[in-house]
C-alpha cells in the first residue's frame, strides 16, 4: 500500500480517549462549584430575618394609633418680619422703620413710622415665655446694627429722665428688652407690649405720636402707651398688607339725631337729593360731592357678588331683607324712607383709608354743617366685612362700595 493511501479509506472518525472524558469531568466540577459559591453570596447580600407576610405588618401599621400632633410652639413669629401700624389712624399702612439722628436727647437710632421705607426686624423668641420676643433690627443696609435691639429711652430734662414725657422707641446694644406680641383679632393683626422698664412703661403698649419733643424733623415716632392699644400688622418678609378696594360710591345712613330733620325732609321732597352733598379733604386734594338720585335697589344687586361690605350689619335693607330676598321678589321694594339711604357717587376711584376729614351738609340749611369728622380714620371699623369701609359718626353711617353702574 503506498503511503498516500490513507489507512481509513478517507473516512475521518472522532474517537474519544479517557482522557477526554476526564476533562470534560474537570469542567463540568469546576462549573457547578462556581454556581455554589455564587449562589452563596446572594443569599448572604439578602435578609437574614425570616421572610414574613406583608399583609399583617401593612394592617398593624393601619391599626395603630396616630402620632400625637407637635405642640404648638410658643414663639410663631420667629424670625424677620416686617411691621405695619393698622390702627384706624392717618398713619394705616405705614411701616415701623428707623431714623438716625432722631433728635438731640440721645444718639440712638429712634424707631419712626412712615411709608416706602422697608424695614426688616428679627424677631427672637424668649425662652420659657410664650409670645414674648426680644426685636432686633435686621435691615441689610445697616448690618452694624443686627445686634441693636427695640428698648426705650426716657425723655431727659438736665440729664434727668421724666415719666412725665413720652418716651422715644429707640435701638440699642446694651439694653435688654423683651415684648409680648398679643393676637389682636384680624390675621396678622397683634399689640405689643413692653415687659420691662419701671414705672408708667413697664406693660405699656407700643404707639405712635405726631407730637414727640425735640425732634430733629417732623416725623411720626414711636413711643409707649399712647393711642390706646394699637394694632400691628406682623408679616414675613417681603410681604405688606393688602391694601382695601378703592371705592366709587358713598351710602349715608341716618345714625342719630339729625339736627332740623324735618325741614331737611321738606328740602329734599322739594329739591330732591341734590341738596346734600359731603365735603372729603385727602392729604393732596380736597373737593365735594352732592348726592344723586340712583338706585340703591340696583346698587345692592349689582355688588352683591362681589363686594363683601354688604354682609356688614350697618348696611341698609329694605324691610329687613337682604339681596336674596330683593332678588327673588319675595320682598317689597318701596323704601321704608325716602330720604335715607342716600348714595354719593364719587367720580374718582378713592382708598377710603387716605381720607383725612369728611363734612356733611345739607346746602339749604343757613347753617348747613351737619357733621364734621376731623379725626375720620380714628372712625374706622376694622372688620373683615367692613374692610375699612365703614365709618361711625355720630349722626350718620358712611358705607363706601365698589358699584360699576
Amino acid at each position: 500500500m503506498s503511503k498516500l493511501e490513507p489507512i481509513d479509506n478517507g473516512v475521518r472518525r472522532f474517537r474519544p480517549g479517557l482522557m477526554m472524558a476526564l476533562c470534560v469531568l474537570v469542567l463540568l466540577g469546576g462549573g457547578w462549584v462556581i454556581f455554589q459559591r455564587v449562589q452563596d453570596k446572594q443569599s448572604d447580600t439578602g435578609s437574614t430575618s425570616p421572610t414574613t407576610k406583608t399583609s399583617g405588618e401593612i394592617k398593624k401599621i393601619r391599626e395603630a394609633p396616630a402620632p400625637p400632633p407637635p405642640p404648638p410652639s410658643i414663639h410663631p413669629l420667629a424670625g424677620k418680619r416686617r411691621v405695619f401700624l393698622a390702627d384706624g389712624c392717618l398713619y394705616r399702612y405705614q411701616e415701623l422703620s428707623f431714623a438716625r439722628d432722631l433728635t438731640g436727647q440721645h444718639d440712638y437710632p429712634g424707631a419712626v413710622i412712615r411709608k416706602k421705607d422697608p424695614c426688616l426686624w428679627k424677631f427672637v423668641g424668649v425662652p420659657d415665655k410664650e409670645n414674648a420676643y426680644r426685636i432686633f433690627c435686621a435691615d441689610p443696609n445697616f448690618p452694624e446694627l443686627h445686634g441693636h435691639n427695640l428698648t426705650y429711652t426716657r425723655f431727659q430734662d438736665d440729664d434727668v429722665p421724666q415719666d412725665d414725657h413720652l418716651p422715644f422707641v429707640t435701638l440699642r446694644d446694651n439694653d435688654y428688652c423683651e415684648w409680648q406680641v398679643r393676637e389682636a383679632g384680624p390675621k396678622d393683626q397683634y399689640e405689643l407690649y413692653c415687659l420691662s422698664g419701671k414705672g408708667p412703661f413697664e406693660d405699656a403698649s407700643l404707639g405712635w405720636t405726631d407730637a414727640q419733643e425735640e425732634l430733629s424733623s417732623e416725623l411720626t415716632t414711636a413711643t409707649l402707651g399712647e393711642n390706646g392699644t394699637p394694632s400691628w400688622w406682623i408679616l414675613p418678609e417681603g410681604k405688606s398688607p393688602e391694601l382695601p378696594r378703592r371705592a366709587s360710591h358713598l351710602i349715608v345712613m341716618k345714625r342719630g339725631r339729625i339736627m332740623y330733620e324735618d325741614e331737611a325732609r321738606e328740602d329734599f321732597e322739594q329739591h330732591g337729593p341734590k341738596i346734600f352733598r359731603a365735603k372729603l379733604k385727602t392729604a393732596d386734594d380736597e373737593f365735594e360731592r352732592p348726592a344723586e338720585a340712583l338706585n340703591y335697589v340696583e346698587l345692592v344687586k349689582a355688588i352683591r357678588n362681589s363686594d363683601p361690605v354688604i354682609g356688614h350689619p350697618d348696611f341698609p335693607s329694605l324691610l329687613g331683607a337682604g339681596p336674596a330676598e330683593l332678588l327673588d321678589g319675595t320682598a317689597s321694594l318701596e323704601r321704608p324712607d325716602s330720604m335715607f339711604p342716600f348714595i354719593i357717587p364719587l367720580k374718582v376711584a378713592l382708598h377710603p383709608h387716605l381720607i383725612h376729614e369728611l363734612t356733611m351738609e345739607n346746602t339749604k340749611f343757613w347753617k348747613n354743617d351737619w357733621e364734621t369728622l376731623e379725626d375720620f380714620q380714628s372712625h374706622l371699623d376694622e372688620s373683615d366685612f367692613a374692610d375699612g369701609r365703614v365709618y361711625q359718626g355720630t349722626r350718620f353711617t358712611y358705607i363706601f362700595v365698589s358699584w360699576d353702574p
